[in-house]
């Protein structure tokens, strides 16, 4: 019963930093400008991302990309489902997945409401050294990047335990 609560947890964590940030930036009217935390390795710099992943721009075909994520949360949602029974082991790392592709997603759903002030999903995690930096990203991102590197991680153990019988 804990990996819904997983789920719930990883969207409320997603959720609620982000709307703490907007507020906190605006609030300080300091958008796009970075706060250090841990020295110049980690920051928090507040962005709007009208795309997806790695910044790649798709916001002329933003409904779409919305509606192709809210089916993939279903397809996602029936699979997780599905492995209760017969496959415990990709529980949790479905579960950090799904949890970060519906706190995404809620950002998506927003951005097409009448009056909204969000113009993408937000990001502020900042890492890197320097002017070398990785991508912004969001816990919703973090947490299915970790689900996945969990389930690559499985699959290797597991082939290698094939190949070893």
């Amino acid at each position: 019963m804990r990996y819904p609560l997983i789920t719930i947890f990883v969207v409320l964590l997603d959720q609620l930093s982000k709307i703490y940030i907007k507020k906190f930036y605006f609030e300080n009217d300091i958008y796009a400008s970075s706060i250090n935390i841990f020295g110049n390795f980690l920051r928090i710099t507040y962005i709007e991302n009208p795309g997806i992943a790695f910044g790649i721009d798709t916001s002329k075909i933003h409904f779409l990309i919305t509606f192709l994520t809210l089916i993939a949360i279903a397809v996602l949602l029936i699979y997780t489902l599905k492995s209760f029974k017969y496959n415990r082991n990709d529980i949790l790392p479905l579960s950090l997945i799904l949890g970060g592709a519906i706190g995404n997603a809620i950002d998506r759903i927003i951005v097409l409401l009448p009056h909204s002030n969000y113009n993408g999903v937000i990001d502020f995690i900042d890492i890197g050294f320097n002017h070398y930096r990785w991508y912004i990203f969001n816990f919703a991102d973090m947490f299915i990047s970790i689900g996945l590197f969990i389930i690559i991680l499985e699959s290797l153990k597991n082939k290698k335990n094939n190949i070893e019988k």
